[in-house]
């Protein structure tokens, strides 16, 4: 049916009418007569007659929606559409806000080059309703997560698994650059996880917990989740985990089991003004989650750690040797590197039981062992292998290198004090060292040292001997 423009435009322009039309939501736009009548939603954003000729052209819109709104406006000018309905956001003139409005535009005429003489709109203010159907959305986006993040959480009991788990969770909901789980002990925060900081930056760093002000003592004594969107101009002494990223915007999450702060997950972003009240609202509910997880996975790492640990001595025990060495085997395998591995054997211990007791005797165990622990790196696993034995994995080593280190702890145990004017016995030791193949076992490993070790005590002990076909290659007195 053919639309007659020239009585719509009467209906606009009739002064009677005007005030009706101002209070209804229906729009007229004659670019021909350059005549335009704005309705009540658009005037309230300080949209008048006059800027609504402008609508086919630079309308002012968000720039999330611009090219929508431009492929629109080219449908309409080219013919290829004389209807069309979409919501988009309108910029307000009176404020800053970007208000969603819905358009419904019919074309009413057309010049023969097909370009609208005048078209006719309603206009709706949706915002309300997309915000709440983004709120709907975005809260089924969290419950989601919320299902995934405890599923995934009762998954493992390991602590570096369940951490891994946690922040992919939090990933999709709450965005970061870098993260860090810091445990709460002793009025102070020791971060024992990370995400994006290398780890030889993070790890084992303590921060004061108490005296000072800053986001995460905050969060720990308020057990609330902290938003710090301006870090250097709010907490000038703000304390960063790695000297490579600046945090402009930081958000703790306490992790608070049985009314007691445990510890924190502090997320970071290197955008300011980036935290809002919705990633508090989600940390909120997922805080008591994680905090259970958090506590579970490290109980279950402290009671793992006793089962590996020898109570007297404190190294590691046959079943620690049996886990964490295996493990560290099994990575030189995979690495095709060396791994070193000697045995040490306190030389006629028998008889410092027999002649000073065997309390005297724990307190040399314990001498030794701490005696071992300073003088390997980090990165070597110490085990007491039972009685008077002690074995040390040294990853990365090979003979001479391995022997090195034997020698070094050798002499340094002969002339260390248990107490005044009375030393430590000495000790033989036997290394054994190569690069492991695929079907090579470090109980393998073990047994070439223990035979070197041997081959120490018959030569009279106190001395060094690295396993070899030839007996005398790399010996030690």
């Amino acid at each position: 049916m053919e639309i007659d423009s020239s009585a719509i435009r009467s209906l606009f322009i009739d002064s009677s009418l005007s005030e009706f039309f101002d209070e209804t939501d229906l729009f007229y736009i004659d670019f021909q007569s350059s005549i335009a009548r704005s309705c009540s939603t658009l005037r309230y954003l300080g949209y008048e007659d006059a800027d609504l000729l402008d609508i086919l052209g630079a309308f002012p819109v968000h720039e999330a929606d611009r090219e929508r709104v431009e492929l629109m406006q080219k449908r309409i000018e080219s013919g290829e559409t004389d209807k069309v309905i979409d919501s988009f956001r309108v910029a307000s003139k009176k404020d800053s806000r970007f208000p969603w409005l819905r358009f419904s535009i019919k074309v009413l005429g057309r010049e023969p080059d097909g370009k609208p003489t005048a078209l006719i709109g309603h206009v709706t203010d949706v915002d309300d309703l997309i915000a709440s159907q983004e709120e709907i959305r975005e809260r089924l986006v969290e419950i989601d997560a919320m299902r995934e993040l405890i599923g995934a959480i009762n998954k493992s009991l390991d602590f570096e698994e369940t951490f891994k788990r946690i922040i992919e969770q939090l990933h999709r909901i709450i965005p970061f650059d870098r993260a860090t789980v810091q445990a709460f002990e002793n009025d102070s925060l020791t971060v024992i996880a990370g995400y994006g900081y290398p780890k030889s930056d993070i790890m084992g760093l303590v921060f004061p917990a108490k005296g000072i002000d800053n986001p995460a003592v905050r969060a720990i004594q308020t057990q609330r989740p902290i938003v710090c969107n301006d870090v250097s101009h709010d907490f000038p002494g703000f304390i960063a985990p790695s000297k490579d990223f600046t945090s402009l915007s930081w958000l703790g999450i306490p992790m608070v089991y049985e009314g007691q702060a445990i510890g924190l997950i502090a997320l970071d972003s290197h955008l300011p003004n980036f935290y809002t009240d919705q990633h508090v609202r989600v940390a909120t509910a997922m805080a008591e989650h994680i905090a259970t997880a958090f506590e579970h996975a490290r109980s279950h790492q402290l009671v793992t750690v006793q089962a590996m640990t020898d109570r007297l001595t404190g190294l590691a025990n046959r079943y620690g040797l049996e886990m964490r060495g295996t493990e560290l085997f099994q990575k030189a395998i995979e690495n095709d590197q060396p791994i070193g591995v000697f045995m040490l054997d306190i030389d006629h211990f028998k008889q410092v039981n027999d002649m000073y007791g065997h309390s005297y005797g724990d307190m040399v165990l314990q001498q030794i062992a701490s005696t071992i622990r300073t003088q390997i790196r980090n990165e070597d696993y110490a085990v007491r292998y039972g009685g008077e034995e002690f074995v040390v994995l040294l990853p990365g080593l090979g003979p001479r290198e391995s022997l090195i280190v034997a020698e070094r702890l050798r002499i340094k145990i002969s002339q260390t004090e248990v107490e005044k004017g009375r030393k430590l016995p000495t000790v033989s030791i036997g290394i054994y060292a190569a690069v492991p193949g695929s079907l090579d076992i470090l109980h393998e490993f073990i047994r070439k040292a223990d035979l070197a070790l041997y081959t120490a005590k018959e030569a009279g002990r106190n001395r060094s001997r690295v396993w070899s076909t030839s007996p005398e290659f790399y010996v030690s007195e």
